[in-house]
């Protein structure tokens, strides 16, 4: 909001500006692609509204100019036309503009809602797949290692069972939110089943994820104990450190180790790392 304010006042000084230089000129240089320009940038980054109201200024700006120096044996019937005729054109090319950046917002907002998990706010299954397929091109190309995770919470389906769905669900949303705080903005998290999450650590390597998932299980044990949940997280990981296999390939073998995990006692993390052989 304070950058469409800011831009809009600007926009509004900018054509006084060009006002000032095309009466300096005396009306003997055109003006119209300043005006344009100004004209476009207010539209597309505040909207209709401010986008004419600069229309108005930029019109209105010729205009005091043209009857400044006005020709001699220019009628008023001719100036009021052009008047008319540049802020119809301004005006119409506000509202085009601000229509298209419209319909560029709703467009990125409608991509944004089909690839997120409506619940949870995390990207959902097939998202998330394509993000981390994204991440696997990179990490083979630049031959960086990668991390990917399975998360699954344990004695979840008793919450359901004993405490009904809405609680379930609440109970999915504060393990998403807990995720969220604990992995890093590069890092990519999804929902991909019921009470199953994932998480693709880009440019981790073993040492590193180890770190970060001991982090993330403290932090759900946490949650989970002052929350008053009677469950706990097994998380599998497995890291490629030179050659980055298949996301399905990555995947299943992170499920694994996951259930390794639960054999294991539970509440806790199983790690694999797949070297360059």
């Amino acid at each position: 909001m304070k950058l469409h304010r800011s831009v809009f006042y600007i926009s509004i000084l900018v054509i006084m500006l060009i006002g000032y230089y095309d009466y300096q000129t005396g009306a003997q240089i055109s003006m119209m692609l300043l005006y344009t320009v100004t004209i476009l940038v207010s539209s597309r980054y505040c909207g209709k509204i401010e986008g004419i109201i600069v229309a108005v200024f930029a019109a209105s700006s010729w205009l005091i100019v043209n009857l400044l120096h006005q020709v001699p044996g220019r009628s008023a019937i001719i100036i009021s036309w052009d008047f008319l005729t540049r802020l119809g054109v301004f005006i119409l090319i506000a509202y085009a503009v601000s229509l298209q950046s419209q319909l560029r917002r709703a467009l990125e907002r409608e991509k944004l809602r089909a690839d997120t998990d409506r619940l949870t706010g995390l990207l959902n299954t097939g998202a998330f797949r394509e993000r981390v397929e994204q991440e696997i091109l990179r990490a083979q190309r630049y031959k960086h290692p990668l991390s990917l995770a399975y998360i699954d919470m344990d004695n979840f389906k008793q919450v359901n069972d004993l405490q009904g769905h809405a609680r379930g669900d609440k109970l999915l949303q504060q393990v998403s939110e807990t995720i969220v705080n604990n992995i890093r903005k590069i890092d990519i998290a999804g929902r991909i089943g019921g009470d199953e999450f994932s998480i693709c650590l880009p440019e981790t390597d073993d040492e590193q994820v180890c770190k970060a998932i001991d982090k993330l299980v403290k932090a759900l044990d946490t949650m989970t104990s002052q929350s008053g949940w009677q469950v706990t997280t097994s998380i599998g990981v497995v890291t490629c450190t030179e050659i980055c296999e298949s996301y399905d390939a990555l995947l299943g073998k992170a499920d694994k180790l996951m259930y390794v995990a639960k054999e294991k006692g539970k509440n806790a993390a199983e790690f694999e790392t797949i070297g360059a052989g």
